[in-house]
C-alpha cells in the first residue's frame, strides 16, 4: 500500500529521505531515532528527550532501523513504513488518535482519542521494551526479552535465494518491483546479475482470412551483466543490503492493416542500498528495444535494438533528428506525446497534479526511492514510448537514457544501458539483433564464488593450450584454433546458459559458429555475428565427459584437428563424439565435471543430497522416475551412463526416457526399454548442473513438489523449460 498523506514535517524525518511523487524534498539535520524504546520513555521525534506519551504536535519518526521507520502522524495514526513510502503496518487510527502512550505502569502501547479513550492497544500487559527489529517488525518484549506482541506485517523484503539461478520476470504495470535483500548469512563471495531489457513491439499485418502477410521485427532489449563482490569494503555489496529490481515490459504487437507503429520496450534495472545508508546505487540497466512500424503493404521499418552504451539510440528516420536521450534523459519525441523512450531522470506531472519519476529527476537525489515509470507507454526502468496510429512511427525504448521515437513512418530507437564498472569484477554487454519473438525483460541472479564471467576453454590433458580466436580477428569467418594460453581476450569466452551461445570477449556480438551448419566430420568452427535462434551457434558443455556438443547434432563435438592438441595452431573442427578421445576433452573454470564416470551411479538433487533419482517400481518398463531417500543398497536408484543414455545399472536394457518424446512443460519422464532414440539421450550441462533433453536441449529435467507440497520422497521428475533453478540442478555421485 502506498503512503497517501504527506506533510512537510514528516518528510523532513523520513529515514530514507525519499521524495514524494509530488516532486518536492526536504532535509534537515536532526537526531537519528533509536531502534527501541523502554516503557514510559517514548522518544520525542527530532529530540534526544523521552516521554510517557506523545501528542499530535510531537509527531514524527519514533523509531528507525535501517530503512524502516515507525512514525506517529499528526493525524493520530501510528504507521510502520519502509523507505518512507510503503506502509508495512498501521494502527488505523488516522483522524481519531490524539495521544500515543507506552504506559509506565501497565506496559501497554496504546493510542487514545481526544476524550482519553483507548481506541487501539497491543492488549498485552507487562511490556518493558518496544523494538523495531531487523526484519522490519515492531515487537513488544517483556523484562525477559520474550515477545508479547508484534506487528502482523509480512516481511516487505525477502532474502535473495542463494541456491541456483533465480529468474525475476515482468509482473504487471501496477506491480513493477521486486524488493530483496542480500542475506546477512551468505557465505558466497560474489553476486552475478544479468539484466535483459524488454523488446520493442513487432508489427504484423494479416490478411482478411487471418494469414500473416508480413512481420516487422521489434528492436531487441540489451543483455547487460556483471559480477559484484559481496563484502563491506569500497565497491562491494554488504550483506544485508537492500536490492530493488524493476523489470521492463515488452511493446505490444500491433496486428491490423492500418498505418501504425508499436511501443518501445521498457528498460530493466537493478539497484542496491547499503545497510543504514540513505542512497540507492545503480548496478545495471538494460535498455529496451524500439518499436516497429509499417503500413498495410510496403512501408516497413524495424525497431532498433537497445544500445549497450548509456545514450539512447536515435529513431530510424534518417532525417527527422529524433535523437536518443543522453545522461539519463528521455529521447526526442513529437510534442508532449510520450513516443520517445524514458530515461532514469524522466519526470512528468499528470492531470491530477501528481508527479511521476523513474528515479533521479534532474536533481539527482539518490535518496529517492526508485520506482520505474508506468504512467505512459510501456512500463520499465524507464518506460518505453508509445507508438500507434496518430504518431505513425514506433516508440523509443526505455532505459538509462531513452531512445528517440520513430515518427514520420519509421521504427523507434533503442534505450541506453548502464553497468557499474567501478564495482563489477567482470561483465558483458550484448546488443541483440531485432526479433520477431518479442519478450518482456527479466533479471537473473546467482550467488557464486567466481569473479569471472568469461572463461578460458583449455584442453583437459594439456591445460597450457586454449581455444583461441586466431589473430584476435573479429571478422565473420575468422578461424578458431588452439594456442598457448596467454590470458588475452582472444581466449576468453562467455557460455550463455539461456540460449547456449558462446560469445567472444573481444566482441560480445560475435559467437562460435558451425560453418554453414555443416555437421560432417571435419566441418570448421569459426567466429560469426551472433544470430538469435541460429542452431549453428548452440553448444552444450557435457560435464560427464568434458565434451562440447553441437546444437545441430548432439552426437557431434568440438575436436582438435589432426589428432593432436600438444602443439599450437591446431584447428578446431566438428567430429563424431568419442568420449575416450582426449582431442575432444576440455576444461572450463567453474564448470561441474565428473571423474570416473563408469563408477558413478547416483543422480542427486543439488539442493537436497539426501535424496536420489529413483525408478518407482524398480526394473520395470513404464516405471515413473521420481525422488526417493538416497540408499546405496537400493538398485532402483543406481544408474549407468552410457554415452548420452542413462541406463539402469543392474538392467541395462532399461533407459531413462522422455515419454512420447513430448517436450511440453510438465511431460513425464519414465523408465523404458532402451531403443536408442533421442528421447533417451541426455546432456549433463556442466555449466548449469542441469540435465538437458537431446530432443530439445532447451528443455531440462525438473523436480516437482510432492503431494505434501515439499521436495522429497515421491517428488516427480518431469521436463520443463531450462531456467537454471535449484529444482533443475543435479550432482552425479557414486
Amino acid at each position: 500500500m502506498e503512503k497517501q498523506t504527506f506533510n512537510l514535517q514528516s518528510l523532513l524525518i523520513l529515514s530514507c529521505m525519499a521524495v514524494s511523487f509530488f516532486g518536492f524534498a526536504a532535509q534537515e539535520a536532526m537526531a537519528t531515532a533509536p531502534t527501541y524504546a523502554l516503557k514510559g520513555a517514548l522518544p520525542i521525534p527530532g529530540t534526544s528527550q523521552t516521554s510517557n506519551f506523545l501528542t499530535l504536535s510531537q509527531h514524527g519518526t519514533v523509531l528507525e532501523n535501517d530503512d524502516a521507520t515507525l512514525e506517529w502522524g499528526d493525524d493520530g495514526n501510528l504507521v510502520l513504513y519502509w523507505c518512507g513510502q510503503h506502509t508495512l503496518w498501521s494502527s488505523k487510527t488516522g483522524g481519531k488518535g490524539n495521544l500515543l502512550v507506552f504506559d509506565s505502569s501497565t506496559g501497554r502501547l496504546e493510542v487514545k482519542d481526544l476524550s482519553g479513550n483507548v481506541i487501539w492497544t497491543t492488549n498485552k500487559d507487562g511490556g518493558a521494551k518496544l523494538e523495531l527489529q531487523d526484519n522490519r517488525k515492531l515487537v513488544m518484549l517483556n523484562g525477559s526479552n520474550s515477545t508479547l506482541w508484534q506487528t502482523n506485517n509480512a516481511e516487505f523484503q525477502t532474502d535473495m535465494i542463494t541456491m541456483g539461478v533465480q529468474t525475476l520476470g515482468f509482473k504487471s504495470d501496477d506491480d513493477l518491483v521486486y524488493d530483496l535483500r542480500v542475506p546477512k548469512s551468505t557465505t558466497s563471495r560474489y553476486l552475478y546479475i544479468h539484466a535483459e531489457g524488454a523488446d520493442g513491439g513487432k508489427r504484423q499485418v494479416k490478411e482478411a482470412g487471418g494469414a500473416t502477410r508480413f512481420t516487422v521485427n521489434g528492436g531487441a532489449g540489451a543483455s547487460i551483466a556483471g559480477v559484484f563482490e559481496i563484502g563491506t569494503g569500497t565497491n562491494q555489496i554488504p550483506p544485508g543490503s537492500a536490492v530493488r529490481v524493476i523489470v521492463g515490459e515488452k511493446g505490444v504487437t500491433m496486428i491490423d492493416q492500418a498505418t501504425t507503429g508499436c511501443a518501445g520496450g521498457g528498460g530493466t534495472g537493478v539497484l542496491y542500498k547499503r545497510p543504514n545508508d540513505l542512497e540507492w546505487h545503480l548496478l545495471v540497466v538494460a535498455g529496451g528495444g524500439g518499436g516497429a512500424y509499417s503500413d498495410c503493404c510496403s512501408a516497413k521499418s524495424e525497431g532498433k535494438s537497445a544500445e549497450i552504451t548509456e545514450d539512447g539510440g536515435d529513431g530510424a528516420c534518417p532525417t527527422c533528428q529524433n535523437n536518443g536521450g543522453t545522461n539519463g534523459d528521455q529521447g526526442d519525441g513529437v510534442g508532449d506525446a510520450n513516443v520517445a523512450g524514458m530515461g532514469i531522470k524522466w519526470f512528468e506531472v499528470n492531470a491530477n497534479g501528481e508527479g511521476y519519476t523513474a528515479w533521479l529527476k534532474q536533481d539527482e537525489d539518490r535518496t529517492r526511492l526508485p520506482t520505474g515509470s508506468s504512467e505512459n507507454g510501456v512500463s520499465g526502468f524507464g518506460g518505453g514510448g508509445v507508438g500507434g496510429y496518430f504518431f505513425a512511427g514506433g516508440g523509443g525504448g526505455g532505459g538509462y537514457s531513452g531512445g528517440g521515437d520513430g515518427i514520420c513512418y519509421y521504427g523507434g530507437g533503442g534505450g541506453g544501458s548502464y553497468l557499474n564498472s567501478d564495482m563489477a569484477t567482470d561483465s558483458y554487454k550484448i546488443k541483440n539483433p531485432s526479433t520477431s519473438n518479442t519478450q518482456n525483460g527479466f533479471v537473473r541472479y546467482e550467488f557464486t564464488n567466481s569473479s569471472q564471467i568469461f572463461k578460458q576453454i583449455k584442453f583437459a590433458y594439456n591445460t597450457n593450450k586454449c581455444i583461441d580466436d586466431n589473430g584476435s580477428g573479429t571478422s565473420n569467418g575468422n578461424n578458431i584454433q588452439s594456442y598457448n594460453c596467454n590470458g588475452t581476450n582472444a581466449q576468453k569466452w562467455y557460455l550463455n546458459p539461456t540460449d547456449r551461445t558462446i560469445h567472444s570477449k573481444l566482441n560480445t556480438a560475435k559467437c562460435l559458429d558451425l560453418s554453414a551448419g555443416n555437421t560432417s566430420n571435419g566441418a570448421n568452427i569459426q567466429l560469426w555475428d551472433c544470430q538469435a535462434g541460429n542452431a549453428n551457434q548452440f553448444w552444450v558443455y557435457n560435464g560427464l565427459y568434458k565434451t562440447m556438443h553441437s546444437g545441430k547434432n548432439s552426437d557431434k563435438c568440438f575436436d582438435a584437428a589432426n589428432g593432436s592438441a600438444t602443439t599450437a595452431n591446431v584447428n578446431l573442427q566438428l567430429w563424431d563424439c568419442n568420449y575416450t578421445n582426449n582431442n575432444q576433452k576440455w576444461n572450463i573454470d567453474g564448470a561441474t565435471t565428473v571423474s570416473n564416470v563408469s563408477n558413478k551411479k547416483h543422480i542427486i538433487p543439488a539442493f537436497h543430497t539426501g535424496y536420489a533419482v529413483h525408478s518407482h517400481t524398480g526394473a520395470e518398463s513404464g516405471s515413473n522416475i521420481q525422488l526417493w531417500t538416497k540408499d546405496n543398497t537400493n538398485t532402483a536408484e543406481q544408474w549407468y551412463f552410457d554415452g548420452l543414455a542413462i541406463k539402469m545399472r543392474n538392467n541395462q536394457n532399461l533407459c531413462i526416457d522422455l515419454s512420447q518424446s513430448n517436450t511440453d512443460n510438465g511431460n513425464n519422464i519414465q523408465l523404458y526399454n532402451c531403443n536408442g532414440s533421442n528421447a533417451q539421450k541426455w546432456l549433463y550441462d556442466g555449466m548449469t548442473k542441469s540435465i538437458r533433453s537431446v530432443v530439445n536441449p532447451d528443455k531440462c529435467m525438473q523436480i516437482e513438489r510432492n503431494t505434501d507440497g515439499v521436495y522429497g520422497k515421491r517428488s516427480n521428475v518431469n521436463i520443463y523449460d531450462c531456467n537454471g533453478s535449484a529444482a533443475q540442478q543435479f550432482l552425479i555421485q557414486e
